[in-house]
């Protein structure tokens, strides 16, 4: 039995979350859990929360990966915690715990996760309709490397779609001789 898919969801704080983008990280919880996939996040609130509550719906496994070193701080919705204690730094765990995220809204820290991720070549996908960050990255690549292109969608199920396309190409991809990036390409 090989190990379940991990797709992270990034996105939007309590602070600066819309009410159609918790909506919609809700709707991309549950399509996620319908794949029997875990759904990781900040373990926060917001866009977090959102998606982990969908995710319950369905039955779904959900793991928060926290910046702060207690576990008291998370959504009630977690299955799993890991309180890492080292803040925002913590987004690098995020994204090497995914096989691909998906973007709804999203402000500043959103930014950070999501150039990680392009960074270390993981899959993105941007739900365009929800606004924020997803809005602004869809499309692009960070750079001239152009190691993964911001893949704009409107819809919950059209990201998760998207998003098993781009982590099965990825496999393919990786199991051929000499197409694995370098570590010094970066």
């Amino acid at each position: 039995m090989g190990r379940r898919l991990q797709i992270a969801v990034l996105g939007s704080s309590k602070e600066i979350c819309t009410k159609k983008a918790y909506r919609l990280a809700e709707e991309v919880g549950e399509e996620i859990a319908k794949l029997g996939a875990i759904t990781v996040t900040g373990g926060g609130h917001g866009v977090m929360e959102a998606a982990m509550k969908g995710a319950k719906k369905y039955g779904g496994i959900t793991l928060g990966i926290l910046p702060w070193e207690k576990m008291e701080h998370h959504n009630k919705y977690c299955d799993v915690i890991v309180a890492t204690g080292i803040g925002w730094s913590r987004d690098a765990i995020n994204l090497n715990s995914c096989d691909g995220a998906i973007i709804v809204g999203g402000g500043a820290g959103t930014l950070n996760e999501a150039t990680y991720a392009y960074i270390e070549d993981i899959p993105i996908v941007a739900i365009t309709s929800s606004g924020g960050m997803a809005k602004e990255f869809s499309g692009i690549y960070f750079d001239t490397r152009k190691t993964e292109k911001v893949l704009g969608v409107k819809t919950p199920q059209e990201a998760v779609k998207k998003i098993l396309e781009e982590i099965k190409k990825k496999k393919i991809k990786s199991k051929r001789p000499g197409l694995r990036k370098r570590e010094k390409d970066y």
